[in-house]
């Protein structure tokens, strides 16, 4: 058969695979087309301090707590798998964190309240997805909101949302580059 005659046939197969689109579901807002990364508990805590240290300048005052539920792979703060406990644990025994606080998300217009010491910020991250390969290169997207530790604290709605592309050097795992990620609302 010439080329021409399998031309047409062709361009039709190519529109009605286009048109019939797969069963995937909603699209990915965090990192379409990846895939979570295989990494053990220790790479994924260095993976995310190095996501908290660009996101956050480093002191002792900072009272940094984790949501203990995953940014969904969709846009806004509604669903989520959940941090696997030995994650937490492990950010915490490093001093990453300090403890767990969920944030609210349906008030994402209020500022949470949250049990600890002092206010600060509670972080939620995406599951870590991997660019490439996914051993040394990897994609993480971090949301931080202000929280309030009393009930009559003031405090003003903060938060901020970024995506992060970290690579291991030599070792250890280094932001390579950031993307401010607008808000939704």
């Amino acid at each position: 058969m010439s080329i021409r005659r399998w031309s047409l046939p062709c361009a039709l197969l190519s529109l009605a695979s286009l048109a019939c689109g797969s069963d995937e579901g909603i699209p990915a807002a965090r990192g379409p087309g990846l895939t979570v990364a295989q990494l053990d508990v220790p790479q994924q805590a260095a993976v995310n301090a190095a996501a908290i240290n660009a996101a956050f300048t480093p002191s002792p005052d900072l009272s940094l707590l984790i949501d203990p539920v995953y940014l969904p792979r969709t846009a806004g703060r509604q669903g989520g798998a959940s941090v696997a406990p030995a994650l937490i644990a492990r950010m915490k025994q490093q001093g990453t964190i300090r403890g767990t606080c969920q944030t609210p998300r349906d008030a994402a217009k209020s500022v949470p309240l949250c049990p600890a010491p002092l206010s600060g910020y509670v972080v939620r991250f995406s599951e870590i997805l991997g660019l490439g390969t996914g051993k040394d290169s990897v994609q993480v997207y971090l949301a931080a909101t202000r929280y309030r530790h009393a009930p009559k604290e003031p405090a003003e709605l903060l938060s901020f949302e970024r995506a992060y592309r970290v690579a291991r050097v030599r070792g250890e795992w280094r932001v390579m580059s950031e993307a401010r990620i607008p808000k939704s609302d």
